[in-house]
Protein backbone atom coordinates (compact mmCIF):
# COMPACT_ATOMS: atom_id res chain seq x y z
CA UNK A 1 0.00 0.00 0.00
CA UNK A 2 1.42 3.07 -0.91
CA UNK A 3 0.87 6.57 0.88
CA UNK A 4 -1.53 9.28 -0.53
CA UNK A 5 0.07 11.89 -2.66
CA UNK A 6 0.10 15.65 -1.57
CA UNK A 7 -1.39 18.17 -3.84
CA UNK A 8 1.68 20.97 -4.97
CA UNK A 9 0.64 23.77 -7.27
CA UNK A 10 3.73 25.89 -8.04
CA UNK A 11 4.69 28.11 -10.99
CA UNK A 12 7.66 27.57 -13.18
CA UNK A 13 9.88 29.54 -15.34
CA UNK A 14 9.22 29.49 -18.83
CA UNK A 15 12.12 27.66 -19.61
CA UNK A 16 11.17 24.86 -17.34
CA UNK A 17 8.20 24.73 -18.63
CA UNK A 18 9.17 24.51 -22.26
CA UNK A 19 11.25 21.55 -20.85
CA UNK A 20 8.65 19.68 -18.92
CA UNK A 21 6.43 19.77 -21.73
CA UNK A 22 9.33 18.51 -23.83
CA UNK A 23 9.91 15.46 -21.62
CA UNK A 24 6.33 14.80 -21.54
CA UNK A 25 5.98 14.10 -25.44
CA UNK A 26 9.01 12.67 -25.63
CA UNK A 27 8.32 10.01 -23.07
CA UNK A 28 4.64 9.91 -23.30
CA UNK A 29 4.70 10.87 -18.92
CA UNK A 30 2.51 13.43 -17.81
CA UNK A 31 4.55 16.67 -16.88
CA UNK A 32 3.09 16.30 -13.28
CA UNK A 33 4.86 12.70 -13.18
CA UNK A 34 8.31 14.24 -14.11
CA UNK A 35 7.95 16.28 -11.62
CA UNK A 36 6.85 14.05 -9.09
CA UNK A 37 10.16 11.81 -10.13
CA UNK A 38 12.66 14.74 -9.68
CA UNK A 39 11.19 16.40 -6.71
CA UNK A 40 11.12 12.67 -5.10
CA UNK A 41 15.33 11.89 -6.04
CA UNK A 42 15.67 15.56 -4.92
CA UNK A 43 13.91 15.10 -1.63
CA UNK A 44 15.72 11.43 -1.48
CA UNK A 45 19.43 13.36 -1.61
CA UNK A 46 18.45 16.17 1.08
CA UNK A 47 17.65 13.12 3.52
CA UNK A 48 20.45 11.51 3.15
CA UNK A 49 22.12 14.77 3.59
CA UNK A 50 20.55 15.74 6.46
CA UNK A 51 21.55 11.82 8.08
CA UNK A 52 25.04 12.73 7.59
CA UNK A 53 25.10 16.00 9.07
CA UNK A 54 24.85 15.54 12.97
CA UNK A 55 28.01 12.59 12.44
CA UNK A 56 29.81 15.26 10.69
CA UNK A 57 29.30 18.35 13.10
CA UNK A 58 30.30 15.66 16.03
CA UNK A 59 33.44 15.02 13.99
CA UNK A 60 34.12 18.92 14.07
CA UNK A 61 33.17 19.17 17.94
CA UNK A 62 29.78 20.84 16.78
CA UNK A 63 26.37 20.34 18.23
CA UNK A 64 23.40 21.15 16.18
CA UNK A 65 20.80 23.58 17.66
CA UNK A 66 17.82 25.59 16.54
CA UNK A 67 19.68 28.35 16.34
CA UNK A 68 22.70 26.57 14.02
CA UNK A 69 25.84 24.48 15.02
CA UNK A 70 27.46 25.43 17.94
CA UNK A 71 30.20 24.22 20.04
CA UNK A 72 30.10 21.40 22.78
CA UNK A 73 30.39 23.68 25.21
CA UNK A 74 27.87 26.17 24.12
CA UNK A 75 30.67 28.04 22.36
Amino acid sequence: MSLPLKDLRAKVTPETWCVLQARARATGLDYSEIVRDVLHRWAAMEMRTASLLPRLLATEGLEWTAGGAQGRNGE
